[in-house]
């Protein structure tokens, strides 16, 4: 397997203008908020390897926030590659969507944890629904502006198209809580309303009593269920019209039970265990104050809660790009030893043992690794995404 480094993430600030029930950010430990350098940027984008397909904007803050988004997706845009930004969709004026667009920006991501006012703000707290659903339509104007003057007709473009043009897409991450889940079926249509290709579902991270409460996967992580050789009967099912009654009422039964699903004509549908997606596909995270992370998880400290016990999973840089150059740190000898053994994913595997006093932190295993151990990771058990 190639050792490169295909999609990079940013994190433009640690700030946000919302206060959501859900966030990472009400178990954070000992972490600032800032915003990030416009050098830190440049620095990380000029001294990043040949070859990054993808800049992502994200984070734990809100991108928008930062007085400088518009020249970074701009210079992230002018180097080729793909460039994606999630938002909270708060922020998103006409203007902001039109320039965005300018600036060169291919998706935008909006996160979305309800399609029902009432529900939306009691999560996002803050914030306000029919804002953020304006925002969603004037940015869906601004990208209707765009093809028409670009000419673009159904089936290929007209001869004045501009070479290299590329339609501009939207999507929607969701977490999937007690009190949303019932939602999915109407996120749907709510797609279907708003142009939107691709929704991003997140079971919610546990990070404090609250939202361990609203946590649909504890079950699912203590005893395998949906992942390929967990022991489970295996049911091969063809695809059904799920509008009619007696399909719908015989789906829940069945999603009550304990099984692997394979779709007739196609793979096990099931999650994959033990498996870095961040590090799998080559990704690698920029903290707002340049520091070099290999995922999600690791970008910030903070709790979370594991088999219903609470532990500290403690952030981790292998280099600072104010200091060093991106490339040095992804091929310094720490970096890429822990990208291998990530890979080979040498870790113990405290997400299904008894419980140690090891798995209460991310510092050592009982297998001897040290810092940053993986093994209890929510993300590599395939239960948390991000887009």
């Amino acid at each position: 397997m190639a050792d490169e480094l295909n999609k990079l993430y940013f994190e433009p600030s640690s700030r946000c203008n919302l206060e959501c029930t859900m966030c990472f950010r009400n178990s954070w430990i000992d972490e600032g908020f800032s915003d990030m350098r416009a050098e830190v940027f440049d620095a990380a984008l000029d001294t990043a390897p040949v070859g990054v397909k993808t800049v992502f904007f994200g984070g734990m803050g809100e991108p928008l926030i930062h007085g400088d988004i518009l020249y970074m997706v701009k210079r992230a845009s002018s180097t080729g590659a793909r460039v994606e930004l999630l938002t909270n969709g708060t922020l998103l004026t006409r203007q902001m969507s039109s320039d965005l667009i300018d600036a060169g920006l291919d998706m935008l991501w909006v996160s979305l944890d309800s399609i029902e006012a009432e529900d939306y703000e009691q999560i996002r707290q803050k914030s306000n629904f029919a804002l953020v659903r304006r925002n969603i339509n004037a940015f869906n104007t601004e990208r209707r502006k765009r093809d028409n003057s670009l000419e673009w007709v159904r089936g290929g473009y007209s001869p004045g198209m501009a070479d290299g043009y590329r339609a501009v897409e939207l999507g929607v991450a969701f977490v999937a809580m007690k009190s949303n889940v019932r939602q999915l079926g109407k996120l749907v249509n709510f797609a279907f309303e708003n142009n939107i290709s691709d929704i991003n579902v997140t079971n919610v991270s546990p990070t404090d009593e609250a939202s361990l409460g609203e946590c649909l996967c504890q079950r699912v992580i203590s005893l395998g269920l949906g992942a390929d050789g967990s022991g489970h009967p295996r049911i091969s099912m063809p695809v059904m019209d799920n509008s009619i009654d007696d399909v719908k009422n015989g789906m829940a039964d069945l999603y009550g039970t304990e099984f692997n699903l394979a779709l007739v004509g196609g793979e096990m549908v099931a999650r994959r265990r033990r498996y870095c997606k961040f590090v799998g596909e080559g990704a690698a995270f920029v903290k707002h104050d340049g520091e070099v992370s290999p995922c999600m998880a690791l970008l910030h400290s903070g709790s979370t809660y594991l088999s219903g016990k609470k532990r500290v999973v403690w952030s981790h840089s292998f280099g600072n790009v104010g200091e060093q150059s991106l490339c040095d740190i992804w091929d310094s000898d720490e970096y890429a030893g822990f990208r291998k053994r990530n890979r080979d994913f040498e870790f113990s595997p405290c997400a299904q043992c008894g419980g140690c006093d090891y798995r209460d932190e991310n510092i050592i295993d009982c297998f001897g690794n040290d810092k940053p151990t993986c093994g209890a990771c929510l993300w590599s058990e395939g239960v948390l995404s991000c887009p």
